[in-house]
């Protein structure tokens, strides 16, 4: 994927490292006009390099949410528009292109088990989608990408 020049490239780290940074301070660390900065990064978003912005949520002790991990058959020709599709279910965390039986791997969070089942039905009625299939993750042991997140942004 082509990033752009060496500025949106600087754009893009600076916002990996914290997506909150006023575009008048972005402006001023990479020496563009406050204008320009946001023309940049609608155009990095448009062309799909930025995909979104999100809020990294510590986790309760209390939380009762339920993650699971979604398994998408899907005919090649048809990725593309599904995960254009995934891409507007916010209980959706992740998804991946993968080998393997399944062909997309999405990792969601949902609050109830019930909201598990009724996304799962949902994606099932997708036209691209041929089969669905999903595991409950049942207690998470590791977990290095909140660090790695933590560690970026420092």
């Amino acid at each position: 994927m082509d990033y752009g020049d060496s500025i949106d490239r600087n754009l893009l780290r600076l916002l990996e490292e914290n997506a909150r940074v006023p575009a008048s301070e972005l402006a001023r660390r990479v020496g563009l006009a406050r204008s320009s900065v946001q023309e940049r990064i609608e155009r990095l978003e448009r062309r799909g390099v930025i995909l979104g912005y999100r809020a990294i949520v510590g986790r309760r002790d209390i939380d009762q949410s339920v993650s699971a991990y979604i398994f998408i058959t899907t005919a090649l020709r048809a990725s593309q528009r599904l995960f254009a599709a995934l891409r507007g279910y916010p209980e959706v965390l992740t998804a991946d292109a993968t080998s393997g039986p399944a062909n997309v791997l999405c990792r969601v969070n949902v609050n109830f088990l019930e909201d598990l089942e009724a996304l799962i039905e949902e994606l099932a009625g997708i036209e691209e989608i041929e089969s669905v299939t999903y595991s409950v993750v049942l207690s998470n042991k590791i977990n290095r990408e909140n660090a790695l997140i933590a560690r970026k942004a420092q």
